[in-house]
């Protein structure tokens, strides 16, 4: 009963806080969870009045006969999220402040055997999670800030790149598209390249899309080349502040025409229209942090938060921080 009215208040919470970040949105865990069969539910901490000032919203599900909290694929960011009252506290008390909320949030979250989630960017204080027996390790993707300056964003690129996109750019079009499958097929391409099998079907992918789809939240662009083939496809998802590039596909016999970097290039003028900042959801693949460090973003450091009660679990938990499950 208290889990559901947690819920409950964290829905109108949602629709009134306009800097709640899409993947701790209401109606996306509802997607993922119907998307991944498992469920969710949500730890708040209240200042004294009972207003909302954190969420840590969390999946469960059972393996092997064992409650764990695992982010579904696609997931993305999760972990706290906190609501800072004050812009220009002093760092000590920012820190205070962040350590209070964790305190109250952890006795709310239920004993599981094994929980791991990619905590959001803006969460960078974990010391009281290290004292409550979580690990942590460091992960990092590439962020654009003011976007909406074109013409400062494109001269931090790569030069190789700004060079590639001026000569190459004229010999492919891009456009707008609704159809899922038609990405899917290019995107499952640039998964057969790295380890062989897409982790999402396209009947799991759908159930997100019509989510996003019904909040206005998703865009899917496509690049073909001069013989109308399609060689690569962007699906991106935006909140009121962030664009993120939630998937990318390229097709393996063109993944060195720059033509991924070019749709790139395209996607993030289109995203200014809406927001300032722009996440490429980089990966610590070495190729694929190179690609994305080329657009001259900012490395951002992200946790992946995890416990298990089993030691060698938690050690496998650790070796696949980064994967959803």
């Amino acid at each position: 009963m208290k889990q559901d009215m947690q819920k409950h208040d964290y829905r109108l919470y949602s629709k009134r806080n306009v800097k709640l970040p899409l993947f701790h949105q209401p109606w996306w865990l509802d997607a993922l969870a119907s998307a991944n069969g498992s469920s969710w539910d949500v730890a708040l901490s209240r200042s004294n009045d009972g207003n909302i000032i954190a969420a840590w919203p969390y999946f469960r599900g059972l393996k092997l006969g064992m409650n764990i909290s695992l982010s579904p694929v696609l997931g993305s960011y999760l972990g706290i999220w906190i609501d800072y009252p004050e812009e220009n506290w002093k760092e000590e008390t920012r820190q205070s402040y962040q350590n209070n909320i964790v305190k109250d949030l952890l006795p709310q979250l239920p004993e599981f055997y094994l929980m791991k989630q990619n905590f959001t960017p803006t969460f960078d204080n974990w010391k009281e999670l290290y004292w409550a027996g979580y690990d942590q390790t460091t992960y990092y993707t590439y962020v654009l800030d003011n976007i909406k300056d074109h013409e400062s964003v494109f001269a931090g690129f790569k030069s190789n790149l700004r060079n590639s996109i001026k000569k190459l750019g004229y010999t492919f079009s891009i456009g707008e598209t609704n159809d899922l499958a038609v990405f899917y097929e290019i995107n499952k391409k640039s998964w057969s390249v790295q380890d062989g099998k897409i982790p999402y079907t396209l009947d799991y992918l759908q159930k997100l899309d019509d989510a996003l789809i019904n909040n206005g939240n998703r865009y899917i662009r496509l690049i073909k080349d001069a013989n109308n083939n399609i060689v690569a496809g962007a699906y991106i998802v935006r909140d009121n502040h962030t664009a993120y590039n939630l998937m990318l596909g390229t097709d393996p016999n063109h993944r060195h025409s720059r033509a991924a970097e070019i749709l790139l290039w395209d996607v993030i003028q289109e995203m200014s229209q809406y927001v300032d900042r722009f996440d490429f959801e980089g990966s610590m693949i070495e190729g694929v942090s190179q690609f994305f460090k080329a657009f001259g973003g900012k490395q951002q450091p992200y946790s992946v938060i995890s416990k298990s009660k089993n030691k060698w679990i938690g050690i496998v938990a650790r070796l696949f921080a980064g994967k959803n499950f």
